[in-house]
């Protein structure tokens, strides 16, 4: 058997105390991982994370996918899951014979996170750059535009981007994807109300390298794991 190269701590873990119950974080940063670790993060991949990878041109979105594919390589040996998760209408991955554990992936640059948990939930990560005045003003509420607008310059792209975090993980708890009206919610607040049900949000910001990050994670305060049609 071939010894592992992987750090044991490549992967951060942070734990989020919510109303609906817990969610877990786990943070996977891709500067600084050598191409030993890469390449044994792409043996651990399912075959159809594999063939996804080996499609990507890019190289940072190569490795982005390598290590979206690698959590969730994580998350199956945790639960000890045998089954590939499969895309609802509107894009929301489920794990069909074990729809107990809920999870949701994204990335940002060289940032990778997974957020699983017992109910819907969806995650978000961006690092923070300038606003984008235009967008909020055409898919923000007016609420939340003026929220940005009365930022001093250097503080609005922070804040568009924990607005933009919470709407996008909101939209994927309810399992949306972005066909959902972005200017039809605030996440301004911590519960958010969208269909005719209510997500709980949590936000942490953090700073790598002298860059701030936001992550967002929403999830169903009123709808359990089985109340998703499948």
């Amino acid at each position: 058997m071939r010894k592992s190269v992987m750090r044991k701590d490549i992967v951060t873990e942070y734990t989020i105390e919510n109303t609906a119950g817990d969610i877990t974080l786990w943070l996977l940063f891709l500067e600084g991982i050598s191409e030993a670790e890469f390449e044994e993060m792409y043996a651990l991949c399912s075959r159809e994370r594999q063939e996804k990878a080996d499609g990507i041109k890019p190289d940072m979105k190569r490795k982005q996918s390598i290590g979206a594919g690698y959590l969730l390589s994580m998350l199956k040996k945790r639960f000890s899951i045998g089954e590939e998760p499969v895309i609802l209408t509107g894009g929301k991955p489920v794990f069909e014979k074990n729809a107990q554990v809920q999870f949701s992936i994204s990335h940002s640059y060289e940032a990778v996170l997974l957020a699983f948990g017992k109910r819907p939930l969806g995650a978000d990560i961006e690092y923070v750059k300038e606003a984008n005045i235009k967008i909020a003003k055409r898919f923000f509420t007016d609420e939340e535009y003026i929220r940005i607008s009365e930022q001093e310059e250097k503080a609005q792209g922070d804040m568009f981007c924990r607005i933009w975090t919470g709407k996008e993980a909101v939209v994927k708890a309810a399992g949306g994807g972005l066909i959902l009206p972005l200017n039809g919610f605030s996440v301004l607040e911590k519960n958010v109300d969208l269909l005719g049900k209510r997500y709980e949000l949590y936000r942490r910001k953090f700073e790598i390298k002298g860059r701030s990050l936001w992550v967002s994670a929403a999830q169903s305060v009123t709808d359990t794991a089985e109340d998703q049609p499948m």
